[in-house]
């Protein structure tokens, strides 16, 4: 469980500088593009990171089921299907956008 815990926030900590205006970032995300440029989708992984957080303290901090029914595993997958969708529509975005055309190997 530690293990996991402790990839997720690497994870997280790494869609957060993916997410840092360019003057901050130590990443170049868009290498055919001047350092200047940012696309209008590139702060949704802040907040999607910040929604995830969020769900996983369900899944953390669990709690005695209420009323026999409903407790923190079944909040945590209320919580974590509408992310997956802002998600993959951050990926539609992502690859749509016009850098990606200007890239070579």
């Amino acid at each position: 469980m530690a293990f996991n815990v402790a990839l997720g926030l690497v994870h997280n900590l790494l869609w957060l500088l993916y997410a840092l205006p360019s003057s901050i970032s130590v990443l170049h995300r868009f290498s055919s593009r001047p350092r200047s440029y940012r696309p209008r989708f590139v702060n949704k992984p802040m907040y999607l990171v910040a929604v995830t957080m969020l769900a996983t303290g369900l899944e953390l901090f669990d709690f005695p089921p209420w009323l026999r029914v409903i407790d923190a595993h079944a909040l945590w997958h209320l919580a974590t299907a509408p992310i997956a969708i802002y998600w993959y529509r951050f990926l539609l975005d992502d690859a749509s956008d016009p850098s990606w055309r200007d890239y070579k190997l």
